[in-house]
């Protein structure tokens, strides 16, 4: 089922505020929220300066990606399509 009606959720933006992950149902069917941000943070921290955040999102997706269509129920057989803003710390 595809919607027309996106979910939205306004949250007042922070000093500490790092990054913003948007991402489509296939994403987040395999990921909560919680894991997204602890996973793209991780990759953020670890990567070394000439790796991309692209990088950092492909690692994600071939870590989720179902390997076996029939054993995993469908869930990592969905389109994954993943955005991450990445927010410039003052003074940085």
């Amino acid at each position: 089922m595809v919607t027309c009606d996106p979910e939205i959720k306004k949250v007042a933006r922070q000093t500490t505020d790092e990054f913003i992950i948007l991402a489509c149902d296939g994403i987040w069917d395999c990921l909560t929220s919680e894991e997204a941000v602890d996973r793209v943070r991780k990759g953020m921290t670890e990567r070394s300066s000439r790796e991309k955040i692209n990088e950092v999102i492909e690692n994600i997706f071939d870590d989720i990606i179902a390997t076996d269509i029939l054993s995993s129920s469908g869930v990592g057989t969905d389109n994954m399509t993943c955005i991450v803003v990445e927010f410039k710390r003052p003074g940085k």
